[in-house]
């Protein structure tokens, strides 16, 4: 399926889920539309929200091409709908607390939008920090489709690719509620080369109190459990269930940090002991992404200053 002719842009295709996200989703939508990228397809699926998200929305009806809201079984089925929906040559979803960067959209269609052959295309991004407006990069490493079994290096938000992609690899795993982006990804590389932006930041991961990575605990650890036993080495799946032993403390540690909000220690320390002493003394720690979620095994964190927009 072709949407574009030698003088257009191919048509990209982005659905944003959303369940009672109405504090943020407003600010996911203007980030779709507000690119300075002339042929995007948003779709907006909702979980039967029973806050102003639909009244938000509805601000945005003449932009949004589809929109539908009612109960579903969580976020994979979701996207799942909002995808058998799209027209779009080259499709992403966004979650509706994070936000795309200005003129990524652009920088997608320069790198995939020609392309015939499955493609798939990621960037970094920018982590926001809700309550404290502490921001850091993330910039992932080159593609490995190896260690990508061991742990998601993905940032989910500036994860791009075209229908060939889609169609070849199938829809999400509606089993999953906290690992269904890292699933996805393991079963696309298998069939597709990753092509990593060098030096790009492509979206605004947002991190806040109900952000669901942060409060998965063993639900979700389960899950990162059942991704390595499905897809990893035997080696690498006898080692995890180690180094999950030695994360678990810390994890409990860090989240004991958090309920007494002490957000620079937690968030600006961490960081700051990776630089200082780099990947040798805490790379086996943490590998299994416990305690900062989508770390790479050779993350660059670099200071910035807080989006100017918040």
């Amino acid at each position: 399926m072709n949407h574009h002719h030698a003088n257009q842009q191919p048509l990209i295709s982005i659905v944003i889920p959303s369940f009672n996200q109405g504090q943020f989703i407003e600010q996911a939508i203007t980030s779709v539309l507000g690119q300075n990228y002339p042929n995007i397809e948003l779709i907006v699926i909702d979980g039967g929200s029973s806050d102003q998200t639909l009244q938000i929305v509805e601000k945005y009806q003449h932009s949004i091409r589809h929109c539908i809201s009612e109960p579903d079984h969580g976020q994979a089925e979701a996207i799942n709908k909002g995808f058998r929906l799209a027209q779009g040559d080259i499709l992403a979803w966004l979650n509706s607390d994070d936000m795309y960067l200005p003129c990524t959209l652009s920088k997608i269609a320069a790198a995939i939008g020609n392309t015939t052959e499955p493609a798939l295309v990621y960037g970094g991004a920018l982590y926001f920090y809700e309550k404290t407006t502490y921001t850091f990069g993330e910039l992932p490493p080159e593609f490995d489709p190896d260690q990508l079994t061991y742990f998601d290096y993905m940032i989910q938000p500036s994860t791009f690719w075209n229908r060939r992609v889609w169609e070849t690899v199938g829809e999400l795993n509606e089993m999953y509620c906290y690992v269904l982006d890292w699933d996805w990804f393991i079963r696309a590389s298998k069939i597709c080369q990753f092509t990593r932006l060098e030096g790009e930041y492509l979206a605004i991961y947002r991190l806040h109190g109900s952000h669901k990575s942060g409060t998965g605990k063993d639900a979700r650890q389960e899950e990162i459990l059942r991704v390595v036993e499905t897809y990893a080495s035997q080696e690498w799946i006898a080692a995890y269930h180690d180094v999950y032993k030695v994360i678990t403390p810390l994890r409990t540690w860090l989240y004991r940090l958090s309920r007494l909000k002490l957000y620079w220690l937690r968030y600006g320390l961490y960081p700051r002991l990776y630089l200082k002493y780099g990947k040798h003394c805490i790379e086996d720690i943490i590998l299994s992404l416990l305690i900062v979620p989508h770390i790479s095994t050779e993350p660059r964190f670099n200071r910035l200053k807080p989006y100017p927009s918040f």
